[in-house]
């Protein structure tokens, strides 16, 4: 049974008792039939005040204690007629024990139990006046020990399973809560995702428009420069046949750099050796394309960095002599690499024509690259001109090591 059965069983004891008791005191051919008709009346009686005060408002037993101690009251008062009528009564007077603890809240349900004790013990004046008191004194003492007895059992049960209720409500309402942030992470999980594939889509639109001006772009210009140098040389079949190689070989080297940026593979000339060998041919080959004397200065200990150290500071300094090239009319380049204990530093300095620094914010996708290179790694990059007074590219970005882990751009 559930403790709502046991509930309505309790509440029912009372009139199933007072219906035996009716029926054996029908019955009795000892009592008269006015004095049945009266009993059966009485009876009637604490039917329809238990079926109103207790089944027909059944939120009010242990809850309202007024209405209840008066129901209790009336209840005792119609058992103890009934009883003082017929002894088959002392089955309701027995009901009202249980009954105490069903309507009355708390401590007052031990006052009841001792009211009813004092029901069932009868007329005071003869339990006290005869012979053997003790004879109904005893009986009625122990029914209402064994009843508080019960009752502080039952109330110590009832305490238990509501605190057991409250606590699986509490955990029924933490997991509409954990269901609730399930569905709320699943949301933000999914939103995440296409953010991240927003972000990729244009992370790698971005590294593909680095890949093609490091390449494609500065292999054109290149070529273009060359050619027309060739123009102006038109007299010198040497110097032609000259600036025409140059040409070809940097079409093939831009050919070639497409091809391994289209499969995700390091520039060129860091495939196959460290960083400051990779510079060293960038700064010589540039040198000898442009006629502008170049050198490279390595400081520190050169150690193997990870690959995408290694390709931006690669890309930064071709993309810094390509600048050079096209707008700085300069008589001398230096490059420095510098390892340091955190950083990897990179400096390209020229003698050139320089130009305003406000210039710098309107500069072409090439400083726009650049900066986006260093600072995907944390970086930073800083351009320093005047005019009149050469320009210098500096690019900064942690040494990280060749083994750590990173992801592509």
């Amino acid at each position: 049974m559930t403790e709502r059965d046991w509930d309505t069983a309790w509440r029912a004891l009372p009139l199933a008792l007072l219906a035996t008791a009716t029926l054996i005191a029908t019955i009795d051919a000892s009592v008269p039939p006015a004095g049945r008709a009266v009993t059966v009346a009485l009876a009637a009686a604490v039917t329809v005040w238990h079926g109103w005060m207790v089944l027909a408002h059944p939120a009010w037993p242990e809850r309202a204690l007024l209405p209840m101690a008066v129901y209790f009251a009336g209840l005792l008062a119609l058992a103890w007629l009934l009883s003082s009528r017929h002894p088959a009564y002392a089955l309701l007077v027995l009901a009202c024990f249980p009954m105490a603890f069903v309507a009355l809240p708390g401590r007052y349900a031990y006052a009841g139990t001792g009211a009813a004790a004092l029901v069932a013990m009868g007329d005071p004046y003869q339990v006290v006046t005869s012979g053997d008191p003790w004879t109904r004194l005893a009986p009625a003492l122990a029914a209402a020990g064994l009843a508080a007895f019960l009752g502080w059992i039952i109330r110590a049960m009832e305490a238990e399973a509501e605190r057991r209720r409250a606590a699986n409500r509490a955990l029924h309402d933490a997991n509409l809560r954990l269901e609730r942030l399930g569905e709320e992470n699943a949301r933000l999980h999914g939103e995440l995702l296409a953010a991240a594939r927003r972000t990729g889509v244009t992370g790698e639109r971005e590294r593909l428009a680095r890949e093609i001006h490091d390449t494609v772009g500065q292999g054109l210009a290149g070529i273009v420069t060359q050619l027309e140098a060739a123009e102006e040389a038109a007299g010198d079949t040497e110097a032609v046949r000259r600036r025409l190689a140059a040409a070809r070989n940097l079409a093939r080297q831009s050919l070639t750099e497409v091809r391994r940026s289209l499969h995700h593979l390091r520039p060129g000339p860091l495939a196959g050796s460290r960083l400051p060998q990779a510079l060293a041919e960038l700064v010589s080959g540039w040198s000898g394309t442009h006629d502008v004397p170049a050198t490279l200065t390595v400081t520190g200990t050169a150690r193997q960095l990870h690959p995408e150290v290694e390709v931006t500071l690669f890309r930064t300094v071709q993309e810094a002599l390509a600048n050079v090239a096209r707008h700085a009319n300069a008589g001398r380049t230096v490059v420095t690499l510098s390892y340091m204990e955190d950083v990897v530093v990179t400096d390209v300095r020229d003698d050139g024509v320089g130009f305003t620094p406000q210039q710098a914010h309107g500069d072409g996708f090439g400083l726009t690259a650049m900066r986006q290179r260093v600072t995907r790694l944390a970086g930073r990059l800083e351009v320093e001109s005047a005019p009149g007074q050469g320009t210098a590219v500096s690019a900064t970005v942690p040494a990280i090591p060749a083994a750590a882990e990173w992801g592509r751009p």
